[in-house]
């Protein structure tokens, strides 16, 4: 019982050392790089400041193109039946523009993020958007799992 005991106040004590690490880097006029830099030379190398230190890239990363872009643009509506293009054509159409804002945040992940960060911030966006690809050609895989997650969200309901 008293390990237990001095191991949660070494885990209280860890956890507040972080939360004053990342309200520091937060509210400090500082660029991305020297954010991370400053985490990981206060906090070390560890999960939590690896998904910290994620945390910061994905957000810097969004407040950058909502700055250079003028906002995100609302996704036009779908067609109408008896409208030119299908449903299908319009989430095709969807899913290949969404490919390419991936590419494009890749690209600007690449150019911001320091190296091996950028790497695997890159690849991820890539990765993702090779699947919305894959998703836009096999439009039935997307309808089995839209339907496998709304049956697993209603049993988890009941």
């Amino acid at each position: 019982m008293d390990a237990a005991a001095a191991n949660r106040g070494a885990l209280r004590s860890h956890i507040s050392r972080i939360r004053e690490t990342i309200e520091r880097a937060l509210n400090a006029d500082t660029t991305l790089a020297e954010r991370i830099r400053t985490l990981f030379r206060e906090q070390g190398v560890t999960i939590t400041s690896i998904l910290t230190a994620f945390g910061f890239i994905v957000s810097t990363s969004v407040l950058a193109i909502q700055r250079g872009s003028g906002g995100v643009t609302p996704a036009p509506t779908p067609p109408t039946p008896g409208s030119q293009g299908t449903v299908t054509d319009w989430v095709k159409k969807q899913l290949k523009t969404l490919v390419g804002w991936l590419k494009t945040l890749a690209g600007k992940a690449t150019a911001v993020l320091p190296g091996v960060i950028a790497v695997i911030v890159s690849w991820l966006l890539k990765t993702v958007g090779s699947v919305a690809v894959w998703l836009a050609e096999h439009l039935w895989a997307l309808a089995v799992a839209l339907v496998v997650a709304a049956t697993a969200v209603y049993r988890n309901r009941l």
